[in-house]
């Protein structure tokens, strides 16, 4: 007995364009911004505030879309004060499958604008990038 079988659409992740210096602004401002019709996935990042000094503070705000046509919701927003103790510079944002979209901001609310390096990773279905 034969049987037709597909394989099913398949996702390639790869380290995001948006990836890079990023400088911060006194409102938020978009870092990694990425929606799509289809099911793909923000595999992660990080953000290194290693350039943050005294009287510094850094928001981040995690935001998607849950239905087609829908506005963002903020998932989380994170806040960091002051240098960063040694070893403890990056931040590190989780994966998450998503289909209408994604977006992580940050705010510098205190002290002169920093840069800050970043680097996002997503995956998409072969094809559709």
């Amino acid at each position: 007995m034969a049987f037709a079988t597909g394989m099913p659409p398949m996702l390639r992740m790869k380290r995001s364009t948006q990836s890079g210096a990023k400088v911060a602004t006194a409102a938020y401002a978009n870092i990694y911004s990425e929606s799509s019709t289809q099911a793909w996935a923000f595999f992660g990042g990080y953000i290194d505030l290693s350039t943050m000094q005294a009287g510094d503070v850094v928001n981040i705000r995690i935001r998607k879309t849950l239905a087609s046509g829908g506005g963002m919701v903020v998932e989380d927003t994170l806040s960091y004060t002051g240098a960063r103790p040694a070893g403890h510079t990056i931040v590190e944002i989780n994966a998450a499958p998503n289909v209408y979209g994604v977006e992580i901001a940050i705010q510098q609310t205190a002290g002169v604008l920093r840069t800050f390096l970043c680097e996002f990773f997503d995956a998409k279905r072969l094809g559709l990038d």
